[in-house]
């Protein structure tokens, strides 16, 4: 069961990475992330963008180990609490993206922190 959520967590990381180092290059995404308004990101949005992007490739690492599937040789105290500030944190997304006046950024953010919440807090609780 853990790894199946595991799979689950990796998959929102992954997207949420790519997408977030999409938005650092400049791809005219703009409108689905940070509350919509631009078309393409003016420069402190894009490096809150790869910072978002190398916390997610950090998740990836943790998923990867929680679920069994890769040795990241993380130390085992880290990954119970980086579960439970993901969870928290993509809640927390999930409030700010279902509130957000750009549709696209709802109808891209909801689905990929509802999964990341659910995942994260579920391995929370099971490692």
């Amino acid at each position: 069961m853990v790894t199946i959520i595991a799979y689950f967590a990796l998959a929102g990381f992954g997207w949420l990475a790519l997408f977030q180092i999409a938005l650092a290059l400049g791809t005219p995404w703009g409108n689905m992330a940070w509350g919509g308004t631009h078309r393409v990101l003016p420069p402190a949005l894009r490096v809150g963008s790869m910072i978002v992007a190398l916390l997610s490739v950090f998740g990836v690492a943790v998923a990867l180990q929680v679920g069994d599937i890769a040795q990241m040789s993380l130390p085992q105290v880290v990954l119970r609490p980086a579960l439970g500030a993901f969870a928290v944190l993509f809640a927390m997304s999930f409030v700010a993206n279902a509130l957000s006046s750009s549709r696209a950024e709802r109808r891209q953010g909801i689905p990929l922190t509802l999964v990341l919440t659910i995942s994260c807090g579920l391995l929370f609780f099971l490692v």
